[in-house]
């Protein structure tokens, strides 16, 4: 009698056991998201041996957003992330003084950005990676981009934004022993980047959402941060969705990255014009987890196929899908 009480039980729970993951349409683009950018990280550290803004930054934010939020990742695969992360700057010695490092500024700032979002302390790494951005700093206070690969590598709006977020995470603490040097070292750039950030306008997308990230950053007041705030808010689509240029459809890259910068400067999960972003997003995901977008970027190298969606277009549709995932999440609070 208990068996077939048991079974009549599990058979009127089954239903709703079953319809649990589709009965919220983000949680579940989440998860196969987060199953698309996985594989694809797991993929790309067996067939390159140095760390990509693309690969490395975008799964260490989006998986360690995830975990923190109750998601199913496994610890072992952000920590091989992280691993191969650092083995990427191994070459500690020359990198401290500005060297061997493929990307330069563009690569430094991302690798510190992701070890940041990942809860990685600091270290001899990043204490080298702080030293090769205090390097390359121009005059002018601006961090220059070794290529134009646009949307990721390019603008000089995305190296002020992550550099000076960095020094201000990785630097020495005020009460270290011996660091008084590279600590005004540190205020010197940082005060530098600051005022090339403030005396700049931005012009792509990308400018505008890495100057508002930049500016947050830079602790600049409500009075200079709200304008950055509006302009981007102003510039999103009938369709929920915002453009990398006024002349190209909106995609999940910049949408998702806009977000992001958005809820940094305090916008609200719940604000009309993030539902809507978030309705575009969830219209856009492809079966497999991914959110494609098309490259406009001239390759600077010969071409591999790490085997996800999107043929040659497949690394800047691994940012969007990074980008998309971690918008999403912001639906979710912190555990």
């Amino acid at each position: 009698m208990r068996t077939i009480h048991s079974l009549l039980t599990l058979l009127v729970l089954a239903p709703a056991a079953l319809a649990a993951p589709t009965s919220d349409p983000a949680r579940l683009a989440i998860e196969k998201g987060l199953r698309r950018i996985e594989k694809g990280a797991a993929s790309y550290v067996t067939k390159r041996k140095c760390f990509s803004c693309h690969h490395q930054a975008m799964a260490l934010l989006s998986l360690a957003s995830a975990r923190q939020r109750g998601f199913r990742v496994e610890p072992a695969k952000i920590r091989q992330q992280i691993d191969f992360t650092l083995t990427s700057f191994k070459k500690k010695d020359r990198i401290a003084k500005g060297q061997a490092i493929d990307g330069a500024n563009t690569t430094a700032a991302y690798a510190l950005f992701a070890l940041d979002g990942a809860g990685h302390p600091a270290d001899a790494t990043t204490a080298a990676l702080v030293q090769f951005l205090l390097a390359r700093q121009r005059p002018d206070g601006s961090w220059p981009a070794q290529a134009n690969r646009p949307p990721l590598e390019g603008s000089l709006f995305v190296n002020a934004a992550l550099s000076l977020r960095a020094l201000r995470k990785y630097g020495p603490a005020k009460d270290a022993p011996g660091k008084k040097e590279l600590r005004d070292r540190i205020e010197a750039a940082f005060r530098k980047g600051r005022a090339w950030l403030l005396e700049h306008t931005p012009a792509t997308t990308e400018d505008k959402i890495f100057h508002l990230r930049g500016l947050l950053a830079a602790g600049a007041e409500k009075k200079e941060v709200a304008p950055a705030q509006a302009r981007l808010l102003k510039e999103q689509r009938k369709d929920g969705s915002w453009s990398q240029l006024p002349d190209l459809a909106g995609d999940a890259y910049a949408t998702g990255s806009v977000l992001m910068a958005l809820r940094a400067a305090g916008l609200k999960a719940a604000d009309p014009a993030y539902r809507k972003a978030i309705k575009f997003l969830l219209t856009q995901q492809k079966d497999d987890g991914s959110w494609l977008v098309q490259t406009r970027s001239r390759p600077v190298q010969t071409f591999f196929d790490n085997g996800d969606p999107g043929g040659k277009s497949q690394f800047v549709s691994f940012a969007a899908t990074g980008w998309a995932v971690l918008a999403l999440l912001e639906q979710y609070p912190v555990k």
